[in-house]
């Protein structure tokens, strides 16, 4: 009887605590959106950006979408992500802001081409906080955009454990962000410090030591950004203990150049991830200029009484070899950082949706030396967003992102230009092109 009894009650502590980390994936508390500009834009006022296009959008009132400035609706823990591509010869400088608080910049300039430029961040926001994108103050800023090339994207999405710790005692709420603020030189091997936090739920990021340690088994999405020094390199990397993941590489002649990068792995409590440094390199950065960011959050605990991937929809993929896509044709990628569910297909290059909801996708990608690289993502058959880098005799770094809802049985994959071959670069230790996404929230 008494064993019968603890076994009851085991299997009710198991099942409720199901049902609250469930809870706060439910459609009700789904606060997600991505705009785009899907024509060209200009302007040299430091005015907000109103984007043009909704890709899509949950939980938000109708005015967010002309206003451009997102009026957090509800407390919680928030990852923003802006991208962006210039006009032949001109420059972005973007920011993005919470309040009157500068927290995240974009920097693009190629000679006679054009300049892709991106940042993440994660944030915690009260009710009523406004986030928004302008331009830089007094500089003028040209984009390029089309309806079927959308480049400059804003995205924002509530993280699917924002909250949870307080309703079912668990450490699922955690999440940071940092960014430098000040010119750094790193040497070769040693890890990125980056001196101003922004959001530390959990205290996973020790700041001191540029590392973040997972305080609980689970799974983890990170975003890392950076922008190099005039007329330097930038190359640095992701590692997991002692396991390298992925990369980003930038280099721009007499400019200074941006790249970026994200990976989704599955982290034991103690593994520690963190940003190094491939080569001697000078990290730009000042007061009111915040290029270079690394953030990370938790997206599903993993408990040990419930299978991760009964509740738990992600995948991340990368490029380990340089090939040369041709037009029209999908990207396969064959480096697998996680795959749960066996969603994506490395056969097709297609991400299969096996449930109705709300999902965030991440592409990031460079080119061959001197190489042009022009990708698209792809809902079933309808366009998403694009991407498209080249720097002359150097290697071109691009990105986008975007939250979209999909039906079950829904595919999503990058694809290159109808008309166009990508020359895309990688390598076992030279992963830059990756391809990563997971489930935000379930619909019925």
């Amino acid at each position: 009887m008494a064993a019968w009894l603890m076994l009851l009650l085991t299997s009710t502590m198991v099942e409720t605590a199901y049902s609250c980390i469930m809870a706060a994936n439910t459609q009700d508390d789904v606060i997600a959106f991505t705009l785009g500009q899907d024509d060209h834009f200009h302007d040299a006022h430091g005015s907000t950006m109103v984007f043009n296009k909704v890709i899509d959008v949950m939980g938000l009132p109708s005015h967010f979408q002309t206003s451009g400035v997102f009026k957090c609706p509800a407390e919680g823990v928030y990852k923003f992500q802006v991208y962006s591509l210039t006009t032949s010869g001109k420059r972005i400088w973007l920011e993005l802001y919470r309040n009157e608080e500068l927290v995240a910049s974009m920097y693009g300039y190629t000679p006679d081409n054009y300049a892709a430029a991106g940042n993440a961040v994660i944030l915690f926001l009260t009710e009523g906080d406004a986030i928004f994108v302008k331009t830089r103050d007094q500089y003028d800023v040209m984009l390029f955009g089309t309806p079927d090339e959308i480049y400059t994207t804003f995205s924002g999405v509530r993280m699917p454990n924002s909250g949870v710790a307080a309703s079912n005692g668990y450490k699922d709420d955690i999440s940071f962000s940092a960014t430098l603020s000040e010119n750094k030189v790193f040497q070769q091997g040693s890890t990125i410090l980056y001196n101003k936090v922004l959001l530390n739920r959990g205290n996973g990021y020790n700041i001191y030591g540029g590392i973040f340690t997972a305080p609980v088994h689970g799974i983890y999405i990170f975003h890392f950004f950076s922008l190099a020094d005039k007329d330097s390199e930038i190359w640095q990397e992701l590692y997991h203990n002692n396991d390298y993941v992925c990369a980003l590489y930038g280099r721009t002649p007499s400019e200074f150049a941006a790249a970026g990068n994200t990976a989704i792995v599955h982290l034991r409590s103690g593994d520690i991830v963190q940003i190094k440094e491939r080569y001697n390199n000078t990290v730009y950065g000042q007061q009111d200029q915040l290029y270079s960011t690394f953030s990370g959050a938790l997206i599903i605990r993993e408990s040990p009484n419930i299978p991760l991937s009964s509740r738990m929809i992600a995948f991340s993929v990368g490029l380990s070899t340089s090939t040369v896509a041709s037009a029209n044709s999908k990207v396969m990628f064959d480096q697998i950082f996680i795959n749960v569910k066996h969603t994506y297909n490395q056969r097709t290059g297609d991400f299969t949706a096996p449930r109705d909801g709300f999902y965030e996708f991440n592409v990031h990608a460079l080119g061959q030396s001197g190489s042009p690289i022009w990708l698209e993502l792809f809902h079933n058959y309808k366009y998403i967003v694009s991407l498209y880098s080249l720097v002359p005799e150097r290697y071109g770094s691009t990105g986008n992102s975007a939250v979209i809802r999909l039906y079950s049985g829904d595919v999503v994959y990058v694809k290159t230009r109808y008309d166009r071959n990508s020359a895309l670069y990688g390598g076992p230790k030279n992963i830059y092109c990756t391809f990563s996404g997971y489930l935000v929230s379930s619909t019925p």
